[in-house]
């Protein structure tokens, strides 16, 4: 039976490491290398954290790791997905979006959508992508409605560069789903 997780108490860190080894098992060394090389590495790319964040996850029995003894030296210890990770991956890639996951979130919203292929179904995708169009469209409407003849001209600037900024993620989000949505008719 696998245990329910909590999983909103799982760091972002934590999230990337085990959709990552839902990828691939890999060990620490070799995740410390993956988050070095790639954008990940905006997560986290220091041993100093990516170490402890395995332990915490191996101690709430999301991963497991076994040690492998190679032609080599040095013992490797490879983690991979518990069942109870794995369900906890796919309730966290699952979660409804809300604005405020637009609003603060992106960068989370992004890392889900990165991690998503092989855990979540293509409809599964093409459904986050569709909500995601659709928090997007509504705080942009927001963005764009909101007028204040009394900001000063940097605030107005920002606000525009907010505006330019979400209206690219949009854009993005109706490529995305395009994307999906053919990929969908064409299995």
């Amino acid at each position: 039976m696998i245990r329910t997780i909590e999983i909103s108490k799982t760091p972002l860190l934590g999230l990337a490491l085990l959709g990552l080894l839902q990828q691939k098992p890999s060990s620490g060394y070799d995740l410390v290398k993956t988050f070095s090389r790639n954008p990940i590495g905006r997560f986290s790319s220091s041993p100093g954290a990516i170490y402890p964040a395995l332990r915490r996850l191996e101690e709430r029995q999301l991963i497991i790791g076994r040690i492998d003894s190679g032609s080599g030296m040095r013992q490797r210890k490879t983690f991979r997905p518990t069942a109870a990770g794995r369900s906890a991956l796919k309730m966290w890639l699952k979660r409804p979006i809300k604005r405020e996951d637009v609003v603060r979130g992106m960068e989370e919203l992004l890392l889900r959508f990165a991690l998503m292929d092989g855990v979540l179904t293509d409809a599964q995708t093409l459904r986050f992508l569709e909500a995601l169009d659709e928090q997007l469209r509504a705080y942009l409407a927001v963005l764009r409605d909101f007028s204040d003849s009394k900001m000063p001209l940097t605030a107005t600037l920002a606000l525009k560069s907010g505006v330019l900024g979400y209206t690219a993620q949009l854009d993005w989000a109706s490529e995305a789903i395009a994307a999906y949505r053919k990929r969908c008719l064409d299995k």
